[in-house]
């Protein structure tokens, strides 16, 4: 009898050693699928949500407070004005793809088309998760009061380790982003954005309402000044995901240096990488991690300078990894 009893202990145990690991398994896929769920409710937020709200923006020691606006004109276009209230007096007006950059005396005002407001969240985050999925996961992990609202808590996680990892706290009852912090791999805090204030009007806000009569400042590089690149030295590796949105020559707007610009993105952060002749660009060889970290290096009589939010490690494996390359030019 103690033998029988004995077996069917050992085969109980047998049997929970089995349970538990596809109970985890389970409670991983669920939280993930939780995870997309709040995430795309959150990018719908960003896109039709009528609101007006108060927010601060912080980067170690520079804090920044803004004023944030946004509202639907039809089913096709949102509108979004950014005011930043500290420093320089510059604001930020997007009317569907087309946004529009003013600061004071209108000497860097400037257009760019796009269908998302740069400076404020990633690109990402106004689009729907699988756009992202295939390098990152989102995990769906509780909750906590954000600006006196109920919020629930999803940790955005890099697959690699050639990005940022960011947290998210999104209003429990109108998937809005409520804050948002952006870490390094090892856990330290880079960028934090907060809202101080939300809600919701169900109407455009008033500073939307009568737009006819804004002054639309120039374009800045559109797709029609696109000089080809004209340097050998190109860039020859990039993280898994990473595409090459632009590749141009231009004249850099404060040194006025000849360089070749690329873009990189991997449609949640965004890479760019500046190459020069050596003989003309005097900075030296540097590595500084941050919000937008950098790293210049010189490469082969070239100085590649590399910028984007993601590990220093990351910026410096592009421009050590690059190579000559035969241009249009023959250089």
């Amino acid at each position: 009898m103690t033998k029988y009893i004995a077996a069917i202990a050992m085969w109980f145990a047998a049997v929970a050693s089995f349970a538990v690991p596809a109970q985890t398994d389970e409670r991983a896929e669920l939280a993930a699928n939780l995870g997309q769920q709040w995430f795309n409710r959150m990018a719908d937020a960003l896109r039709h949500l009528d609101f007006e709200a108060t927010l601060v923006q912080a980067q170690g020691h520079r804090v920044q407070p803004l004023v944030w606006f946004h509202g639907s004109y039809d089913h096709d276009t949102d509108l979004e004005l950014l005011i930043y209230l500290n420093g320089a007096d510059m604001r930020v007006l997007r009317i569907g793809e087309q946004s529009y950059y003013y600061s004071a005396g209108g000497a860097h005002a400037y257009t760019l088309q796009s269908d998302v407001t740069f400076g404020l969240i990633p690109p990402a985050f106004y689009n729907d998760f699988s756009n992202i999925s295939q390098h990152y996961q989102i995990i769906a992990s509780g909750g906590m009061r954000v600006t006196g609202r109920n919020a629930q808590y999803l940790r955005l996680i890099s697959r690699d380790n050639h990005r940022y990892h960011y947290d998210l706290w999104l209003d429990r009852e109108t998937g809005m982003l409520l804050k948002l912090q952006m870490m390094t791999p090892q856990g330290e805090v880079l960028e934090q954005l907060q809202l101080t204030s939300f809600a919701v009007t169900n109407e455009l806000p008033e500073p939307l309402i009568d737009l006819g009569n804004f002054q639309q400042p120039p374009r800045m590089y559109g797709s029609d000044d696109s000089v080809p690149i004209k340097f050998a030295l190109q860039p020859d590796w990039l993280p898994d995901g990473f595409k090459q949105r632009v590749a141009t020559h231009r004249a850099l707007h404060d040194t006025r240096l000849p360089t070749d610009y690329y873009l990189f993105s991997d449609g949640l952060t965004e890479i760019s990488m500046y190459i020069t002749d050596g003989q003309l660009q005097n900075l030296p060889s540097l590595a500084l991690q941050g919000p937008d970290s950098m790293v210049n290096l010189r490469v082969n009589g070239y100085v590649a300078t590399v910028v984007g939010k993601v590990p220093t490690e990351t910026l410096r494996l592009i421009a050590e990894r690059t190579a000559i390359k035969a241009t249009k030019d023959g250089e």
